[in-house]
């Protein structure tokens, strides 16, 4: 037969055995309050910080991490205002597609000045990359680019190089 004691507070429970078997040796009392078998505060902030519950090398690691993205920040190459032009002074419309724009997904539209030269200005990042103009929806070569190189679409990408 099991004893149990029932309170409000936290109390030690207490299993017997049943009187009715003779010979049976009681079983031990459980002595440890539940309260004794939670995680305390510093103790759960340990485990899921993975630190054993120092606080210092919570603010380490803190600190370390935080110099890495600042360091990778600083890290990033610096981007170079780099303008496209392309004169077409009966055109409506003209497009800058690129490696850097995602091609066709995000092309960039060109500004006509009143001397029939369209440009817009691109940050780059120092490297080569690949573009070609769309005028009034014709694929384009840039005539003023000196280096071309071939496209797997039977056609030429003008390649602009941005220096460090």
């Amino acid at each position: 037969m099991e004893n149990v004691k029932s309170s409000t507070s936290i109390s030690p429970i207490n299993v017997g055995t049943d009187a009715a078997s003779p010979g049976a040796k009681p079983a031990p009392s459980l002595q440890t309050p539940f309260a004794d078998l939670m995680l305390k505060p510093e103790k759960l902030e340990a485990v899921l910080n993975n630190t054993g519950g120092d606080a210092a090398k919570t603010k380490k690691t803190d600190a370390k991490s935080r110099k890495t993205r600042q360091a990778s920040h600083h890290s990033q190459p610096k981007l170079k205002d780099t303008e496209f032009r392309f004169n077409a002074p009966g055109a409506s419309s003209v497009k800058l597609a690129a490696d850097f724009t995602g091609w066709e997904k995000s092309l960039l539209d060109l500004t006509k000045k009143s001397n029939g030269v369209w440009s817009v200005t691109v940050p780059l990042a120092p490297g080569r990359h690949h573009y070609r103009f769309i005028v009034d929806g014709v694929w384009c070569d840039d005539p003023q680019c000196a280096e071309l190189i071939p496209n797997p679409f039977g056609s030429a990408n003008s390649v602009k190089q941005i220096g460090l």
